[in-house]
């Protein structure tokens, strides 16, 4: 199936994977980022229970601490 993430393509196997499984398979800390799917935010908790569909779009931004 076809997502975009970060108006990037990603190629993903079948079988729904959720936003965790794809944002750690990017080598990202889910739990340091915050999503959007399909336009609309989400919030981290369910970021373990949601399967990706043919078609997400996904925009990740991963938080970075600074001074």
């Amino acid at each position: 199936m076809k997502i975009t993430a970060n108006a990037r393509d990603y190629d993903i196997e079948d079988g729904a994977p959720t936003v965790s499984k794809f944002i750690e398979s990017l080598g990202l800390d889910a739990s340091r980022c915050v999503v959007e799917l399909n336009g609309r935010a989400m919030r981290f908790e369910s970021f373990k229970d949601v399967p990706l569909k043919d078609g997400d779009v996904l925009e990740i931004m991963q938080i970075v601490a600074g001074g």
